[in-house]
């Protein structure tokens, strides 16, 4: 539209007929004269608003039934009904179901008229101003004061609270509680973590720590029982019954996640695993293929929360962004506490940990670590008396251990120095961890010689030394099958080790000669006693010859034959070698060396068996005294001297004495070497003996 000088909305002042002031709105045409050119000036826009937030505040619908749930679910169903007067958490490790019980929750609460707000991790801001519009709050105010962080707070609680319908606010995944305030702690509640007269706060979180959340009620959602997990199985696989299903649940730990991936497995792949009991098979050994079975069901987006790998992978990123050596700790406790035996805390000490794998530890930062782990639900910690344990989920530590890798070796090597610091202390617990490494070894350095003659000289050198630490590992849980009084497993074990170490290092190699000690003394046990004297009086030639008659392996294999003759009841020849085995011993060594404890109590023995109880007895007390003093009182070595303590006393008559100290034994020693140990059937038919007798009887 064409304008005129002193228009409303212009001027013209006299200076310049074609100057023109005011507000433009839309573009300007000026003509500087009626034969010139035109020139248009387009007007700057006004800066557009930023885009609205697209916040999905949808609850996710469970795919099943939710199983096992149900007395945790009516807890909070009847909390948000009553008004709880604090927000609740559900705690736990990753993949234990937190979000599909708040899902379910919020079925029902959406059944009963609730409006249900569900917001999700990375922006919780964005979710809450968002719920706080659809509880009624002006979206122009919203978009005034969402970038504020105080008045976004203010202003969407202060809608919350006045909301007219009762709503259930859930913030899942809040794993990082800093997403709920920066500023203080979430229980503080004066964050976006707070309770409502308006409606029920439930946040979900792999951080189990009521300390961070307190007074909020915190609830630790678990894995599931056996019924609940074969149920839950069955649903995922869509079948009414499944055959195996128990089984299946109780090999994946009862884990939802677990018994998520293997249903979907079933009810897709059913060509290859007609029933439950098809895919336990393939995963009696490697629980990792449940991902490699499952993960086209995942999109790539959600792999760190729908495959078992990401799950513990996230947890231990989330762990490490507070505590670095938390990480490289699990991986640790992984190998070592592969079983059902928790990790006795004194195995752990900062002498072996500190350096290497772990860097610079001391008690602070090793004491930090571990909370770290203990809050994020990788590992709990049980006490016995006055001792602790850290125990892994088994399925925690089967998935860490599939993850590990060639460049995680020095933390296996680790593992295999914490177990040789205070080696036959805890039989059960390392032959558990030991059977870890040697599988751990086998896949991180595999048998292929044409590999390694491709790589070099060096590689070839590299698996050769490779295969020796595994034969040594091999070895260990040979020796230790041999404590837990299992001579035939031990056997089973040692003797391919002895002819594969004889065929690639020779039979005088340091790994052929500790194999053919134990595998002799696997057979000597077992009784094959003219197989095992055979095999020693080999060894302790070899080993005087190549180590001299005096080295402790040497004076070992003698010992051996010393327990040989025992067995024969040849008792001058078998005092004559175990007097000379402990006076060798006692020169170079001490009183404390354990060779010279086990021929003193060996001598002591053979004293008892020729009559004289009384000077077997100050012989076992000896023993008895230092294996104390070094071992504790409740090591199973310090036991065994115990035992024979009580052995004399039985032998001098004296009935009540020896059954109290074998009823000490018995306890110590299940607990020890378990139940089904033969020194405790042994010890039983003690009891049973002297509770039996007539006081002053000899046996």
């Amino acid at each position: 539209m064409p304008l005129s000088p002193g228009a409303a909305d212009g001027s013209c002042d006299g200076r310049s007929a074609n100057a023109f002031r005011g507000d433009v709105h839309g573009q300007l045409v000026q003509a500087r004269d009626i034969h010139g050119g035109v020139t248009i000036h387009a007007s700057q826009a006004p800066p557009l608003p930023p885009p609205l937030a697209d916040v999905s505040l949808d609850a996710p619908r469970p795919a099943t039934a939710v199983r096992g749930r149900d007395g945790l679910l009516a807890v909070l169903g009847r909390e948000m009904r009553a008004g709880a007067p604090v927000p609740h958490v559900l705690t736990g490790p990753g993949g234990f179901g937190k979000t599909t019980v708040a899902a379910a929750l919020a079925e029902r609460a959406r059944a009963e008229g609730w409006t249900v707000f569900w917001v999700r991790p990375g922006d919780v801001a964005a979710g809450m101003v968002e719920a706080a519009v659809e509880a009624g709050g002006p979206r122009r105010e919203a978009e005034r004061v969402r970038s504020a962080r105080h008045q976004a707070l203010r202003w969407a609680w202060r809608h919350l609270d006045a909301a007219p319908r009762p709503w259930l606010l859930v913030i899942d995944n809040a794993d990082r509680p800093e997403e709920l305030d920066p500023e203080n702690r979430p229980g503080d509640q004066l964050g976006w973590m707070r309770s409502s007269p308006g409606g029920f706060v439930l946040v979900t979180s792999r951080v189990d720590d009521p300390l961070l959340w307190s007074p909020a009620r915190v609830h630790r959602v678990g894995e599931l029982d056996a019924p609940a997990a074969a149920a839950a199985l069955a649903d995922h696989a869509g079948l009414a019954e499944l055959a195996g299903a128990e089984e299946l649940a109780g090999r994946l730990g009862g884990v939802p996640l677990a018994l998520s991936l293997a249903g979907r497995i079933l009810a897709t792949h059913g060509v290859l695993f007609p029933d439950a009991h098809a895919l336990l098979d393939r995963l009696r050994e490697d629980v990792g293929a449940l991902d490699g079975l499952a993960a086209p069901f995942v999109p790539v987006a959600d792999a760190d929360r729908g495959l078992l790998s990401g799950v513990w992978e996230l947890s231990l990123r989330l762990v490490a962004e507070r505590e670095p050596k938390a990480a490289p700790l699990l991986r640790i406790l992984a190998v070592l506490g592969s079983g059902p035996v928790p990790v006795p805390l004194r195995r752990l000490p900062l002498s072996e940990l500190a350096g290497g794998a772990l860097g610079p530890l001391d008690e602070a930062s090793f004491a930090r670590a571990v909370n770290a782990l203990v809050v994020h639900g990788l590992v709990t910690v049980e006490r016995r008396e006055a001792e602790a344990f850290l125990r892994l989920h088994p399925l925690v530590a089967e998935t860490v251990r599939a993850g590990l890798t060639g460049t995680d070796l020095p933390l296996v090597e680790l593992a295999e120095r914490l177990l040789d610091h205070q080696r036959h202390r805890d039989l059960r617990f390392e032959l558990q961890a030991l059977m870890a490494i040697v599988s751990l070894r086998v896949r991180m350095h595999p048998a292929d010689e044409d590999a390694a003659t491709a790589r070099g000289r060096a590689s070839t050198a590299t698996t050769t030394a490779a295969r020796a630490e595994a034969f040594r590992t091999l070895v260990s849980v040979g020796g230790t099958l041999l404590y837990l009084g299992r001579p035939e497993d031990a056997e089973a074990a040692l003797a391919p080790v002895v002819a594969a170490a004889e065929e690639q290092f020779g039979r005088a190699h340091p790994t052929a000669l500790p194999a053919r000690h134990l595998l002799a003394e696997a057979r000597l046990r077992q009784g094959r006693v003219d197989e095992a004297g055979r095999s020693f009086r080999e060894l302790h030639a070899d080993r005087a010859e190549i180590l001299g008659p005096e080295h402790p392996d040497t004076l070992d294999t003698a010992y051996q034959l010393g327990l040989i003759a025992i067995r024969r009841e040849r008792w001058d020849e078998a005092g004559e070698i175990l007097s000379e085995v402990r006076e060798a011993r006692l020169r170079t060594a001490g009183e404390e060396d354990p060779l010279f404890l086990f021929a003193a109590q060996n001598l002591s023995y053979v004293t008892m068996r020729l009559g004289d109880p009384v000077s077997a007895e100050t012989g076992f007390r000896r023993v008895h005294r230092v294996r104390e003093r070094v071992l504790g009182a409740g090591h199973h070595l310090t036991t065994d001297a115990a035992f024979y303590v009580g052995r004399a006393a039985q032998e001098r008559g004296e009935p009540a004495e020896a059954l109290r100290i074998f009823t000490d034994v018995l306890r110590n020693w299940e607990e020890q070497l378990g139940k089904d140990h033969p020194q405790v059937e042994t010890v039983k038919g003690r009891i049973a003996e002297v509770a039996g007798s007539d006081a002053g009887t000899p046996s």
